[in-house]
């Protein structure tokens, strides 16, 4: 089943997920990212947060 619907609260959850990752010298990558989640991140311009493949 892939993503179909991420809103605030599912952008926060990765947000906090790259900070603990990057707090204990980890890197959280995101792979074959559905568009859906993809525009969120352009759109809140938070895709920098990740490495994204």
């Amino acid at each position: 089943m892939s993503l179909r619907f991420c809103d605030c609260t599912g952008l926060t959850v990765l947000l906090t997920a790259a900070r603990t990752a990057k707090a204990h010298g980890a890197e959280l990558q995101l792979r074959a990212v559905p568009h859906v989640l993809a525009r969120l991140l352009r759109l809140t311009h938070t895709h920098g947060a990740f490495t994204i493949e």
